[in-house]
């Protein structure tokens, strides 16, 4: 190797370097400087609510539209942040003791509103059920599949989350009353950007990296999902009861 050679790939590996701090500022003024007054809009849009005396059906209807728009903003900004540690360094785990019907509950109190706006009801059947692992990776994974329900369920519809415990594992299945996915569109179904035919029922945006996020971090703690059609999608989740090695993900 020339000395030539040399000195071009250690410009280039600073050029690298210089784009890569770059992107480490972009993501930090997106995860405070945007979700920040996301934020503070989603909140004053419920107080307008709370206080609706004097305001039409159709300026309430508008404050709901607005509602939907920065709900969705903010998760898509939260997927990003996610994937962004994934292809950094990872997301490092913690495994704990927790109670898995609790964390179940929390996730369907946090979209019981969301779903109510399309006249969506979830229903979970399930006992307290403890496990070690990841609370944080388990929780964002549950989000990840929940939201994934209510975007795609039509108006009028149920969500239903069941939880089960095997020998070794436990089992949380999320099955909704949308129109599933088609074979021939399954194989991309956790491909990273992959937006498919069906679409979301109430207006919501579509990137293609939920669901993607939701099984590598899955796949980081130890478990898998898989999904299956029935009278719509179900998507199951399946975790071990005691910490494993974490593994790379595929």
């Amino acid at each position: 190797m020339t000395r030539d050679t040399t000195k071009e790939i250690a410009e280039l590996k600073q050029r690298l370097a210089a784009v890569e701090q770059e992107k480490a500022a972009l993501f930090k003024i997106i995860s405070h400087d945007l979700r920040s007054p996301m934020n503070k809009l989603f909140a004053l849009i419920g107080l307008f609510k709370m206080a609706d005396e004097g305001l039409t059906d159709e300026q309430l209807n508008y404050l709901h539209k607005m509602e939907v728009v920065i709900s969705d903003s903010l998760n898509s900004l939260r997927n990003l942040m996610d994937l962004r540690a994934i292809e950094g360094k990872g997301i490092k785990v913690l495994f704990e003791k927790i109670n898995l019907g609790n964390l179940l509950k929390r996730v369907v109190r946090e979209y019981e509103a969301p779903a109510a706006k399309k006249n969506i009801v979830i229903s979970f059947a399930g006992d307290t059920l403890w496990l070690i692992t990841d609370k944080i990776s388990c929780m964002r994974i549950l989000e990840q599949l929940v939201a994934n329900a209510v975007k795609y369920s039509p108006f009028n519809s149920e969500i239903k989350i069941t939880l089960c415990e095997q020998a070794e594992e436990v089992q949380i299945a999320v099955t909704d009353g949308g129109y599933g996915i088609s074979a021939s569109e399954q194989a991309r179904l956790f491909q990273k950007f992959t937006v498919l035919s069906s679409r979301p029922t109430g207006g919501e945006s579509a990137t293609g990296i939920g669901l993607y996020i939701a099984r590598w971090m899955a796949r980081n703690i130890g478990g898998e999902i898989v999904y299956d059609n029935q009278a719509g999608s179900c998507f199951t989740l399946y975790l071990p009861k005691t910490a494993p090695g974490s593994r790379a993900p595929g």
